[in-house]
């Protein structure tokens, strides 16, 4: 005699109850919402030039002798290339390492920092850039989330540290439909940071901009990353900041 088919019931509920649990595992504790990209640590391990830049700037790191980290995305990872002549006048004394990398997210700037020997050096400051390549997958909130872990950390790894952090810079031209995103988490910064002690927020982005809000080829020539010529207005616009973290004499404008 066949048996009844109510006797499958219990199976087919477990197995059909078996992807809500794993959905509700990655969710935080007490049934909070899973955190967000930004905030989860991840690497890009897979890439060879990736890999190869974080294991030289680790061994840098761990020669010690390191008094301000240069901490983003391919913005910040130019001071080695296209404006290492400007990184050159203005930091080249002061024993600074860049740690950006092209086309990292806050996610691999996290990770990055937690991969560090941060033991070996003891940094006064600390310049942060980041978020730009978010951009099309995460929402403000988000991105800013992911800003916020990157300091936190950043704080955690060095409690003494001074940060100068910068507003997400504008891309391309005034009607960029990304504009109106970046100008959303740029806003919520200034609330999310308020308490923050040894933590400067700072705005440059008219530097960028002409009379139309549009990107001068001259400082942007692909509407994201500086010419030299921008790297030498940005050098000298957060110069007397950079001074006042490491405790010197703020240079001249480079020409």
């Amino acid at each position: 005699m066949r048996p009844p088919k109510k006797r499958f019931l219990p199976l087919i509920a477990a197995v059909c109850l078996l992807p809500c649990l794993a959905r509700a595992e990655e969710g935080q504790p007490g049934g909070q919402p899973p955190r967000p990209a930004t905030v989860v640590p991840a690497d890009r391990l897979g890439e060879p030039w990736w890999k190869d830049r974080h294991e030289a700037k680790k061994a840098r790191l761990a020669e010690g002798s390191v008094d301000l980290l240069l901490l983003g995305d391919s913005i910040m990872n130019r001071w080695d290339t296209t404006a290492v002549e400007v990184a050159e006048y203005y930091y080249g004394d002061r024993n600074c390492v860049d740690l950006g990398f092209g086309s990292d997210r806050t996610q691999h700037l996290l990770w990055r920092l937690n991969d560090l020997p941060a033991d070996k050096i003891h940094p006064k400051g600390a310049v942060i850039l980041i978020g730009i390549n978010n951009i099309r997958d995460n929402t403000a909130e988000e991105i800013a989330l992911g800003i916020k872990a990157n300091v936190d950390e950043t704080r955690r790894l060095w409690p003494d540290i001074k940060i100068l952090l910068l507003d997400i810079f504008p891309i391309n031209n005034h009607d960029d439909p990304y504009r109106e995103k970046i100008a959303a988490i740029n806003a919520l910064l200034p609330e999310m940071f308020k308490d923050y002690p040894n933590v400067t927020l700072l705005d440059i982005s008219h530097l960028w901009l002409d009379e139309n809000g549009d990107i001068p080829k001259d400082l942007m020539d692909d509407g994201v990353h500086p010419t030299v010529f921008g790297y030498k207005l940005w050098a000298a616009r957060i110069e007397p900041v950079i001074a006042e973290m490491l405790g010197d004499e703020a240079k001249p404008k480079m020409e």
